[in-house]
């Protein structure tokens, strides 16, 4: 073949080589400056938007690749130009919509923590004792008051008579009054007045309803701390082997806090006691309460509903009153706990799911 021949062949062919070179070849992107965050919108938007550019770009390059086949070097370049013009425009568009913030820290918001808090320590429940440090005895009558700055006394009586222990604090005419048991068992009385002076009567039954003086003392207590609202009494009456303080310790195991405890033992009160209609008719005077009687029958009367509450309570550690007085629905009783001040509990109503309008305390023990 002549050498004129030759070229005329091969000059096409090196003609079209810029032209498929410049289809081939998409305009080289310069990738996007790394930054801490984006947010999530964004991220998507940007990512449709490159997979549709890079589908643009490919698409551009075929129809490119093929019109310079079939048309001139001159053709072939203006088209070639026309497509990338087309595929920059897409990626601009690509760049505009995705959103940069400034770097800082990830976002931390998250939810109040639900994990459980660590439960209190075990509590002993506090009991009476009889120390036989400061003692009055008088006529088979006697008052151990060694205690009497923890907010209560205990006394006993060893003859036959009936009696009553009245309590009068700092000279005033009005009184605690008791009825005790001449088994010579001490029975523990609450200083619920706080600080202050005693007078401690022993009144004997002489005939009838009528009572005569068989001894008197009187002390001077200095209470600190919660007193007697940690302790059981007579009105409040239990022991470390009492059903009602093993099943306070079981019902507040887990509790965190005294707010815990108290709506646990709340709770299972209201729950488990039912109102006892038959026993309201029938009580007689000088009714006291017996917690564990309560928590075995499941049923009570309001003062058997406050005793059992201020037993578990106060078996907790938590000070807890029973309160004796006059609501909107009669002659009641019910609890005060201190959990940050003194906080009304009606275990009664509570269980009925019904509420009191108004009390006005008279007794507290």
């Amino acid at each position: 073949m002549s050498k004129n021949k030759i070229l005329s062949v091969l000059l096409p062919l090196l003609l079209l080589l810029p032209a498929c070179s410049s289809a081939q070849s998409p305009p080289a992107q310069s990738a996007p400056s790394p930054v801490s965050t984006v947010s999530s919108a964004a991220s998507s938007a940007s990512a449709a938007s490159s997979t549709f550019s890079t589908s643009s770009a490919n698409a551009a390059s075929s129809e490119a690749s093929e019109a310079s086949g079939m048309e001139s070097s001159g053709e072939s370049s203006e088209a070639s130009s026309s497509e990338q013009s087309a595929v920059s425009r897409i990626l601009a568009s690509s760049k505009s919509s995705t959103v940069l913030l400034n770097s800082s820290l990830p976002p931390m918001a998250a939810p109040k923590s639900t994990a459980a808090q660590k439960p209190m320590p075990p509590v002993t429940a506090k009991i009476p004792e009889a120390s036989g440090n400061a003692v009055f005895s008088q006529q088979g009558a006697t008052v151990d008051y060694s205690n009497a700055s923890q907010g209560y006394i205990m006394v006993k009586y060893g003859g036959t008579a009936k009696i009553k222990v009245l309590v009068y604090f700092n000279g005033g005419s009005s009184y605690y009054q008791y009825n005790i048991d001449g088994n010579d068992v001490y029975t523990t009385l609450p200083l619920q007045s706080g600080s202050g002076s005693y007078r401690i009567r022993f009144m004997e039954n002489v005939t009838g309803s009528n009572y005569a003086e068989l001894c008197s003392t009187e002390i001077s207590a200095a209470v600190s701390g919660s007193g007697c609202n940690l302790y059981p009494n007579q009105y409040v009456n239990y022991s470390r082997a009492s059903a009602a303080v093993t099943k306070a310790k079981s019902l507040c195991a887990a509790s965190a806090n005294n707010a815990a405890k108290v709506a646990a033992i709340y709770k299972f009160i209201t729950a488990t006691v039912k109102y006892d209609y038959a026993k309201a008719s029938s009580v007689q005077s000088g009714y006291l309460p017996n917690v564990d009687s309560t928590l075995s029958s499941k049923k009570g009367i309001c003062f058997d509903y406050s005793a059992l509450m201020a037993a578990m309570c106060r078996s907790q550690g938590i000070p807890t009153k029973l309160v004796i007085g006059t609501a909107s629905v009669g002659y009641h009783a019910w609890n005060e706990v201190y959990l940050d001040g003194w906080k009304r509990y009606d275990s009664t109503f509570g269980a009925a799911g019904q509420t009191v309008s108004s009390y006005t305390a008279e007794k507290y023990y």
